[in-house]
């Protein structure tokens, strides 16, 4: 990098330009033209998809737009241009591309012709977006299992599926349902249907939803609408149904609405007079074939067993083919033999004993199947359950059933955010005390990852998020429920009243969602309480001074979504005085000074939160180790000598505030420009920060004497460019968006040297 810098004041000698655009074309060449590779790429592979398009339209004599033709023919001419530059200029000089080259006029030459290609394509790219519906082609043909693998092509659903797609074909028929118990497959069913209409383009549009034991209908309402357009505009249910109806009518939408338990009235979602008008079909699944015969479901189609052959060849595949050894075979069917040929239960078993090859491990699986004692779950046949329950007792360490029941603590069908569970094991004590959060972090990932391979858990379709089947879910809070853990969870539906329980005293965790709460308790004694989460959306009765008083031995305290009930800190939370984690999640918060008063605090977080200040009292939490102020909305202050009072400090995050305060002089010894803290206040224990994400309006807020020498050192820094806050991501790389007026300045600091050498993801906008 110091060779960069050098070369400054000889970019003069021939720029007719900015001095920063010239010099952006001179240190970026290699860059720029890696980047027209890359968009050339991607504008042939874009350009490959309009055409199978045209074909599409052209084949069903479709009429193709003018302008579409108009786009094709400007872009062969530009990819002709590009490709004709990468083999007479770039190849020409590729050994100056391999190397160092001192000719700074070619590179300028090289970085400028390829920067102007780039955005010609950029450009190009851009208007072929509005053509992706040109002609929407048929998937592959091909059968695809499902995201969890459960599903195979048996021979004991093939007659099943097909009954149910010619059933979907009849114009007679409008209401189809998959009945069976839980666990038998029936979800994994309604995937493969969902796949094989769409293959077979037996309708417009697919669109479903997850209905669960307590189903919101506005939440159903949301996910059928995001599948058909954009997100609905009204609030009340009513209004709500009427915009969902209008993209229904003269349509042919098949909408599936999976695990429904009970009578659900499809007037109040908005679905039932499309459904009347021929405009729309409905598939469900359920474990309640009464529920199907309220809802006047025309064809029910009961979902089966798995036959003997079927079962066994899914265990094997599953559990791995080292069963098949003569010495494993015979208690290897013993044991698939207790998963009663369902799919599921196959799935957590199979997944807890993969690979493993110990005889005595497969004796002690197979008593712990026959001796279990399943609990009282509507619908769940009792070998699902003891299935579940083996798997789970058969995790490896404490770590790892500890992570899976906290899972439970969060809704039916919901994406559990990964990094909660990070921060609740730094508060359990994952690593006994030893180690960083990121340590923690990587340890709980890979417990994350063993999970979704043993089929305890599942893959979200968000990153950094995991969800939980129902049927787990509901075998999870059982365990969980019992005396040894103490879980009390009740996220079925708001609570209206605290709920009602003699024997508090025995509760080390609780999840509560609240609603419009008429009371709350006044004197609630949970002596034993190490984790209280509770979520209010709708819940607007400020919470009592004295909430906390009965919960001396909290360790870690979630609130979310409590805007209109939390608008400042119950007094009582001041007792709180073996408290390690605090997460204020999409609330809206006066004073926070009293949380400067926790002491033994070391996870601090206000994600999403609207605070006014950060007060200099949290300066006080010399034991903290995470302070976490993502998407932190209009915040004002961060109070001067805050951080310097965070000597334990390892992970900051504060992505959305910009309002820094500046010293004037070296090593953060002189004034400083404003009265909120500056970046100086870092310097006493840079070197052991090991993630920081942060945004500067300017480099001149950066202090030169600041480094980060930590060998492990992660970051996200925005300087000078306005931060996008929509990327949420905790597991970043590298992340340095720089803009500066004069590169010459950029020498005076080490640690952008030293930044702008680990970047990964580097934007350097030099104006």
């Amino acid at each position: 990098m110091e060779i960069i810098f050098s070369i400054v004041g000889k970019i003069g000698e021939y720029s007719v330009g900015p001095i920063g655009e010239q010099f952006g074309y001179i240190i970026s060449y290699k860059n720029n033209i890696s980047t027209l590779e890359e968009k050339i790429l991607k504008l042939l592979e874009k350009e490959e998809a309009v055409q199978q398009s045209v074909d599409g339209a052209q084949w069903n004599q479709q009429v193709v737009a003018s302008e579409v033709k108009t786009w094709q023919a400007n872009v062969r001419k530009r990819i002709e241009e590009a490709q004709k530059f990468l083999e007479e200029d770039v190849k020409a000089n590729r050994k100056c591309l391999n190397g160092w080259c001192p000719d700074l006029k070619l590179r300028y030459s090289l970085g400028k012709k390829a920067q102007k290609n780039t955005q010609a394509i950029i450009q190009l790219l851009e208007e072929g977006g509005k053509y992706d519906r040109v002609y929407n082609t048929p998937p592959p043909l091909e059968v695809r299992s499902s995201p969890t693998g459960w599903f195979k092509d048996f021979e004991s659903r093939k007659s099943t599926i097909q009954n149910v797609l010619d059933a979907l074909k009849n114009d007679k028929i409008d209401m189809v349902a998959l009945c069976g118990m839980g666990g038998i497959g029936k979800t994994e069913m309604a995937k493969e249907i969902e796949r094989r209409v769409k293959y077979d383009n037996l309708f417009h549009k697919v669109a479903s939803a997850v209905v669960s034991q307590k189903p919101s209908l506005t939440k159903i309402q949301g996910e059928l609408a995001e599948m058909l357009g954009p997100k609905l505009e009204a609030e009340s249910l009513h209004g709500r149904a009427n915009e969902l109806y209008s993209r229904l009518k003269n349509k042919n939408v098949l909408v599936i609405l999976d695990d429904v338990w009970e009578h659900l009235d499809l007037g109040h979602i908005g679905v039932i007079d499309a459904v009347k008008e021929k405009s729309c079909k409905i598939l469900l699944t359920s474990r309640n074939e009464e529920a199907c015969n309220a809802m006047r479901i025309q064809k029910i189609f009961p979902v089966g067993l798995l036959s003997k052959e079927e079962a066994w060849n899914l265990f094997v595949e599953i559990a791995s083919d080292c069963i098949n050894t003569s010495d494993l075979i015979s208690i290897a069917k013993q044991v698939a033999k207790e998963c009663a040929r369902l799919p599921l239960a196959i799935a957590v078993v199979g997944g807890a004993l993969r690979n493993k090859s110990d005889k005595k491990e497969w004796k002690a699986a197979l008593q712990q199947l026959k001796m279990s004692n399943p609990h009282n779950i509507y619908g769940l046949h009792k070998k699902v359950y003891s299935s579940i329950e083996f798997s789970y007792n058969y995790l490896p360490s404490d770590e790892a059933k500890s992570c899976f029941l906290l899972c439970c603590l969060y809704p039916e069908d919901y994406d559990v955010p990964i990094e909660d569970l990070v921060r609740y094991g730094v508060a359990k004590r994952f690593l006994k005390g030893l180690g960083t959060v990121q340590q923690t972090r990587e340890l709980v990932h890979t417990i994350v990852k063993n999970l979704i391979r043993s089929n305890l858990l599942l893959d979200s379709d968000m990153k950094e998020y995991v969800k939980m089947h129902d049927i787990v879910r509901d075998v999870a809070i059982s365990i969980a429920s019992r005396d040894k853990n103490g879980f009390m969870v009740l996220l079925h539906e708001e609570l209206e009243e605290w709920p009602q329980n003699d024997r508090f005293d025995s509760y080390t965790t609780i999840s509560l969602l609240l609603g419009e709460m008429k009371w709350h308790p006044t004197e609630l004694k949970c002596p034993t309480l190490q984790l209280l989460q509770l979520s209010g959306r709708n819940h607007s009765k400020t919470f009592p001074d004295n909430l906390f008083d009965g919960m001396k031995e909290l360790k870690m305290l979630y609130l979310q979504d409590c805007r209109s009930s939390l608008t400042t800190l119950p007094p009582s939370i001041q007792i709180l005085q073996n408290l390690r984690m605090l997460n204020l999640q999409n609330c809206c918060l006066g004073d926070v000074s009293a949380i400067g008063t926790l002491g033994n605090l070391e996870i601090l977080g206000f994600p999403y939160s609207e605070i006014e200040e950060l007060p200099l009292e949290i300066g006080n939490l010399s034991r903290l180790k995470l302070l976490d102020m993502k998407g932190w909305q209009y915040p004002k202050r961060i109070a001067a000598g805050v951080l310097s009072g965070l000597s334990r400090l390892e992970e900051l995050y504060v992505d959305g505030f910009r309002n820094w305060g500046r010293t004037t002089t070296m090593e953060g010894n002189g004034e400083v420009t404003n009265n909120n803290a500056s970046l100086t206040e870092l310097i006493p224990y840079s070197n052991q920060l090991v993630v920081l994400e942060i945004s500067v309006p300017s480099i001149l807020y950066l202090p030169k004497e600041l480094y980060f020498s930590n060998s492990n050192f992660r970051f996200r820094i925005d300087i000078g460019i306005d931060f996008e806050p929509e990327n949420v991501t905790y597991l970043f790389e590298n992340t340095l968006e720089l803009k500066v007026e004069d590169a010459s300045d950029l020498g005076e600091y080490r640690e952008i040297r030293s930044l702008l050498k680990k970047a990964v993801d580097l934007r350097l906008d030099i104006i």
